[in-house]
């Protein structure tokens, strides 16, 4: 049977993305016929619904991994704490949230230039933005499970859970078990989910796809899978052929954490990634602005200096704990020493340092300077699409710049990086 504390997750799940994109539907309809100046006096409004939402959807699934695990009588500590303000700090494909809504304005517009009236424009729009907002909690929510099965090692993997009514092309993947280096398949509206383990659980419609089928009318089978197509599937086609033939390839979408997945290589990177790029932190730390890095200057300077330098490639380099006792101890830091930089600066710093390797060496970097498994490793190609993409990221951050929210050090960082 599907675990008790996945049912209960999907329901409270369910319920924060219902009132999220009903609350953003009411502000969508204070908009009027000037587009321009309505939107202008409601983007902050909505975005904020959507920010409370997905902190809420965070604040959630945090616990789901753990409970699955505890439920299921499975053991596996994590190496950290998740950090919930990392899951929100951007859309979850890396672009600025902002810009992501503001894609509503633009279609609006491109309908009235097609010939609809401003309402008809108003109302494709507004279904848009429930769409997108659905899909944004949904992919939200599973950075969160993804990133605590990466960072708990005895887990090897997990199971793909439907969450009904579900499309022909998720259903075919139901019950299937994935890696915990394979990123989550979906596509627009997509919620299905994770079930955290090392081997499938069966026996339930929600992780078999032939028990879902046939749990459906055939309204509901023709409906899904195409007439013809439910038929031959009743009469005992291969389900898996049937779609696979009218659907060669799952449209997805790439998140943060996926990237971590294709690129790691490796479980302890993968983690040290995570760590990076500021998913989760050692536990027992605490995050205060005020500080550079995840501890408060008093726990750091506590846990003193350590050995202050490693030899890397021949190289005597300070490490990263003396770096952040200097900083807490002397009050000053070097805008560009990654281990005193706050999660904002070091997303910065990052997509422009792996765009820079990406064209010196012609590889995408597994992480972020020099490291054993980018110089042992199978290189990672950087082809043109790869490149295309961590261009594409660093605009992501470069349009951040200009958000009023945007901390000045970060600013600063970008002019010290000659951005």
């Amino acid at each position: 049977m599907l675990p008790r504390s996945s049912s209960e997750q999907y329901r409270i799940q369910q319920g924060v993305a219902a009132t999220t994109a009903a609350a953003v539907g009411r502000v969508w309809r204070r908009i009027g016929d000037d587009f321009d100046a309505s939107w202008a006096g409601t983007r902050g409004t909505l975005l904020d619904v959507v920010a409370r939402g997905r902190l809420a959807a965070v604040t959630q699934a945090i616990p789901y991994t753990a409970a699955v695990l505890a439920e299921t009588g499975q053991t596996a500590a994590p190496t950290g704490a998740l950090v919930p303000a990392a899951f929100i700090a951007t859309a979850p494909d890396g672009r600025d949230i902002g810009s992501l809504y503001d894609e509503s304005i633009v279609k609006a517009k491109t309908a009235v230039a097609g010939g609809a009236t401003a309402q008809e424009a108003l109302a494709q729009s507004g279904r848009w933005l429930t769409m997108t907002t659905l899909t944004v909690l949904a992919d939200t929510r599973r950075m969160v499970y993804e990133a605590d099965i990466i960072q708990r090692p005895a887990i090897t993997g997990y199971v793909r859970m439907l969450n009904p009514p579900s499309c022909s092309r998720c259903i075919i993947l139901a019950g299937k078990w994935f890696r915990w280096n394979e990123g989550f398949q979906r596509h627009p509206r997509c919620d299905c989910s994770h079930i955290p383990t090392s081997e499938n659980v069966a026996g339930d419609m929600r992780t078999d796809p032939y028990a879902m089928f046939r749990s459906m009318s055939a309204e509901q089978q023709e409906a899904t899978f195409g007439r013809s197509e439910a038929r031959a599937i009743r009469e005992g086609a291969d389900i898996y052929g049937v779609v696979n033939q009218q659907v060669r390839k799952l449209p997805t979408a790439r998140s943060p954490i996926d990237e971590i997945y294709r690129t790691a290589g490796t479980r302890t990177n993968a983690v040290r990634a995570l760590r990076e790029r500021g998913f989760i932190r050692d536990r027992g730390q605490v995050n205060v602005p005020l500080s550079p890095g995840v501890r408060t200057d008093a726990q750091i300077i506590a846990a003193g200096r350590g050995r202050g330098a490693v030899t890397i490639n021949g190289q005597r380099v300070t490490t990263a704990r003396a770096a952040r006792f200097d900083a807490a101890a002397t009050g000053q830091r070097d805008v560009l020493n990654r281990s005193t930089m706050t999660v904002a600066e070091r997303n910065l710093y990052d997509a422009k340092y792996r765009l820079d390797y990406a064209l010196r060496t012609g590889n995408v970097p597994r992480s972020i300077g020099p490291s054993s498994a980018d110089r042992y490793a199978n290189p990672i190609p950087a082809t043109p699409e790869r490149i295309a993409e961590l261009r594409q990221a660093l605009q992501v951050q470069l349009n951040g710049l200009n958000r009023p929210t945007t901390p000045d050090s970060v600013r600063r960082l970008a002019r010290a990086l000659g951005l």
